[in-house]
């Protein structure tokens, strides 16, 4: 997982967009026309799928839906990331930046109201190689503070054993 305190720029994007309530400027913000009931990703015409990081992309769009009407406008492609989403009711969007598949689609399937709002971004080669080196450097940094933890546990148990003897002469 990506450390959100960490100094990394990815992290540093995840902390900014914790705190948007709506889309900003420049951002690719599309919506759909949903029944009043719960509603699943596939009825709006789109299979997602999670990424390492839990990512959430658009992995298929289904044809003669509406999510097929906003691609051939040229506002949603196969591959988008899914970083905003609109909030259980009004009008406020939360975002989704590494939230996975499942949180996003409950997301979705208890949004009240007629639409619901969905923050688009393309990654770059550069943005998801960069977010995968990060994500294993957390992982190669968990496993040598393990590795760690368990040497010094070792040093310490040792020391109490010598300790032990030592006390008892």
């Amino acid at each position: 997982m990506i450390n959100l305190f960490g100094n990394t720029e990815e992290s540093k994007k995840v902390r900014d967009s914790l705190s948007l309530r709506s889309a900003r400027p420049g951002d690719r913000k599309v919506s759909f026309r949903k029944q009043n009931a719960a509603t699943k990703g596939l009825q709006l015409g789109l299979v997602f799928r999670e990424s390492f990081g839990k990512g959430v992309f658009i992995d298929k769009i289904i044809p003669g839906t509406q999510a097929d009407n906003l691609k051939k406008a040229g506002k949603l492609k196969e591959g988008d990331e899914i970083v905003m989403v609109s909030a259980t009711f009004g009008g406020e969007m939360w975002s989704a930046r590494n939230i996975g598949k499942q949180r996003l689609e409950k997301s979705i399937a208890v949004r009240q109201g007629m639409t619901i709002d969905f923050v688009v971004e393309s990654p770059d080669a550069g943005g998801l190689l960069a977010r995968k080196k990060a994500n294993d450097a957390a992982i190669a940094e968990q496993k040598k503070m393990s590795r760690l933890q368990a040497q010094l546990t070792a040093e310490v148990e040792e020391e109490n054993k010598k300790g032990k003897f030592l006390g008892l002469f």
